[in-house]
């Protein structure tokens, strides 16, 4: 006796029929996110479907005096450059200095564009 294994979609709920229409998705950061990043499975025209309602935005680390622990702060990118007044963004960005990463930084805690805070 075999075995089949049916697959369906986490977003839709709809099932997976060919193996060549299977995406695997890997969450990295959602308000609802506990620790670490998380995946599912979606049919390949949901996942690329998901490109389409893509945003622009700057992530910053705040390191602020008197504070251990950076704040992570996820804005509209035309909203950070609204904020660069001293000359063009991408000139500012293609001039600043490269981070020397070290791995990623605990975060104090976590900022979105709504100015709503979680977890770090």
């Amino acid at each position: 006796m075999g075995q089949k294994t049916v697959r369906f979609s986490d977003l839709s709920g709809q099932l997976i029929m060919r193996d060549d229409a299977l995406a695997r998705i890997v969450i990295h950061e959602h308000p609802d996110l506990g620790e670490g990043p998380v995946e599912i499975e979606a049919l390949a025209d949901e996942a690329l479907a998901l490109e389409k309602d893509t945003l622009r935005v700057a992530v910053l680390d705040l390191y602020l005096p008197g504070e251990d622990l950076p704040r992570r702060v996820t804005m509209d990118a035309d909203a950070f450059g609204d904020r660069v007044t001293e000359k063009p963004v991408s000139e500012m960005l293609v001039n600043a200095r490269p981070v020397k990463r070290v791995g990623r930084p605990r975060l104090a805690r976590t900022t979105g564009a709504d100015g709503a805070e979680a977890a770090g």
